[in-house]
């Protein structure tokens, strides 16, 4: 075949690519889907820069994309993101922190408010299905079609948090217990008598702490010593990696023997 041949083969093959490309019927759904795409990858850089900004990257350095694949790393994110702006009166946000217990071993507490009007100790369950339990149960059941699971008591497992929390900066502290599941599940029968102790869903949080807030009228922590407990658990939340695998194989044992979490 000779050049011009092959070059009028070329040609005609180009127009025919063309006129498949503009082609209404192929034009039109390539177009929306290249707008999509577009668009996803904007929210994406927009959602980052917007995440890399608050508190909780700056304390966990986590990813936005490993936090947003992650059941509870997007569960803690979530919680902090409904309540971040009591950091306009001041309050200060801590993550994942790992809080001695003796024995070389830790208790994590997921997410901490620290405020004028005390401590919130937040314990979040990003869980689905219909949960339920009572404050005095040992285990809770979570229910999803016909699969039934059992979970540690939350109720419990803050408190343990608090116990320690208290050991580690004084007793006389005031902390809230407030246990926040997932939008994305049914609360049922869920049954508390203890006043400072919450059990919600993650829709409810801002408004639960909110309402805890107005109803303390007196400033029972002033700016220095909000700033005081906040400099001295951060250290906790930057732990080894190390002493966070150590936590995790504890916990695992502790299930083991217990047959549930016991609060770490």
């Amino acid at each position: 075949m000779g050049i011009q041949a092959q070059l009028n083969e070329l040609s005609s093959l180009l127009l025919q690519l063309l006129f498949l490309l503009f082609n209404p019927v192929i034009f039109i759904p390539v177009t929306v889907v290249i707008l999509v795409l577009i668009y996803n990858i904007f929210v994406l850089v927009y959602k980052n820069k917007q995440y890399k900004k608050g508190a909780y990257y700056q304390i966990t350095k986590n990813p936005y994309s490993s936090v947003k694949y992650d059941t509870g790393k997007y569960g803690e994110y979530l919680t902090y993101k409904s309540i971040r702006h009591f950091e306009n009166n001041g309050g200060k946000f801590l993550f994942n922190i790992y809080i001695p217990k003796g024995e070389y071993k830790t208790t994590e507490i997921d997410v901490l408010l620290i405020c004028s009007k005390g401590l919130f100790v937040f314990e979040s369950k990003n869980y689905s299905g219909w949960i339920f339990g009572n404050e005095t149960q040992k285990d809770w059941t979570q229910i999803i079609y016909d699969d039934k699971y059992h979970f540690y008591n939350p109720i419990m497992q803050n408190a343990l948090h608090i116990k320690h929390l208290k050991n580690l900066i004084g007793e006389n502290i005031p902390m809230h217990s407030i246990i926040v599941f997932s939008d994305k599940c049914t609360l049922k029968n869920i049954t508390i008598k203890s006043n400072d102790v919450s059990v919600i869903n993650r829709y409810n949080v801002a408004s639960v702490v909110a309402q805890i807030y107005n109803q303390t009228q007196d400033e029972l922590l002033t700016e220095i010593e909000i700033y005081d407990i906040y400099n001295k658990l951060y250290l906790y939340t930057q732990v080894s990696y190390e002493a966070k695998v150590q936590h995790i194989e504890n916990s695992g044992r502790a299930h083991k023997l217990n047959g549930a979490d016991d609060g770490t």
